[in-house]
């Protein structure tokens, strides 16, 4: 729960944030106003197909939190009757409370509050959907961190880049087939661990699981969620692609792909709102690595960030107007009755 001090501490998270940026923005030269002309003059084409892959990964994000929660929870009539509207307003309104602290502390509060609640399930298994789910979302980009930082550093070529890509993926597929019971209990059991480790029990709190293939130890259902992380992380990439494009900046798209998995990792050090100021950097250093200007980085960075806030709005608003329409609905039958 929020308490006076985690609201300090997000309110001087957030300044530091801004002051980053303006750091940026003076040693970098970079002309506020030139940033925001570069918002207006984006190709209406490509940046709602920016907005709408966004919105694609948030869609897949919000499935497979759901998935989770589920197998987590199995005897929970409430969890069963929740469908994917819920978990998709939880996880656009946690991308909202993102901007205004750490991104991951952000999400992690507003999914573990929105279980409990509405008493999905206990605060242990609560946990362990949240954070057994935020561990799928960084897994990906921690699998092809390897050959994006060689290839970034011209240690290796493209295609050589794109093969390990593909064949990693591939490899961890057949890793995940042979000796997923063993991963997954390891995990749950680490994650169970730093709980424990955090709110300073000692007692055994891991959460029984279930053994049948079924189960979220189950193969194929490991499998899915596997795949799943892989679509909604090449959804995400494709976004960073889309919305060079619309801002028409001279940045190779190559260098966006495979510099999207670093940036995307730096975020695990992040003390900053959805890491403001430190992605910027973050972008600029590596995208110097392709001779990418400075002026062109901040501009398509913080184009990033303006964008995602558009599409969370939008899914907001979209939420807001089809509730109205309900409660209107319902008051309209009411009367007639």
């Amino acid at each position: 729960m929020l308490n006076k001090k985690n609201i300090i501490s997000s309110i001087l998270s957030l300044a530091l944030g801004f002051f980053l940026v303006w750091l940026i923005l003076k040693f970098t030269e970079v002309d506020l106003e030139q940033v925001v002309t570069s918002f207006y003059s984006l190709n209406p084409l490509y940046a709602g197909l920016a907005i709408t892959a966004l919105i694609v990964h948030t869609f897949l994000t919000a499935y497979k939190w759901g998935l989770v929660t589920q197998k987590l929870t199995p005897d929970s009539q409430q969890a069963s009757q929740q469908s994917l509207k819920f978990y998709l307003f939880y996880t656009t309104l946690g991308s909202l409370t993102m901007q205004f602290m750490p991104q991951y502390v952000g999400m992690v509060m507003v999914q573990n509050l929105a279980l409990r609640i509405h008493k999905i399930s206990s605060f242990s298994k609560g946990f362990l959907s949240v954070i057994y789910d935020q561990f799928f979302n960084f897994l990906i980009p921690l699998l092809l961190f390897p050959a994006s930082i060689l290839y970034a550093l011209g240690y290796i070529s493209l295609s050589l880049a794109i093969w390990i890509w593909i064949a990693t993926i591939i490899a961890v597929h057949f890793m995940i087939n042979k000796w997923h019971r063993s991963l997954i209990s390891f995990l749950i059991a680490a994650l169970t661990w730093v709980k424990q480790l955090k709110s300073g029990k000692t007692k055994d709190a891991q959460p029984a699981m279930a053994t049948d293939k079924n189960s979220i130890l189950g193969k194929n259902f490991t499998l899915y969620l596997y795949w799943i992380s892989v679509v909604r992380y090449l959804v995400w990439i494709i976004r960073g692609v889309l919305i060079a494009i619309a801002g028409g900046f001279k940045i190779k798209l190559w260098a966006v792909t495979f510099v999207t998995p670093i940036v995307q990792l730096a975020m695990l050090f992040s003390f900053t709102p959805a890491n403001l100021g430190l992605m910027e950097f973050s972008w600029i250093g590596l995208l110097r690595l392709f001779d990418v200007s400075d002026a062109i980085a901040v501009q398509f960075s913080l184009m990033q960030r303006f964008l995602y806030i558009v599409a969370v709005v939008i899914v907001l608003a979209v939420f807001a107007v089809v509730s109205s329409v309900e409660r209107f609905a319902l008051f309209t039958s009411k009367q007639n009755q």
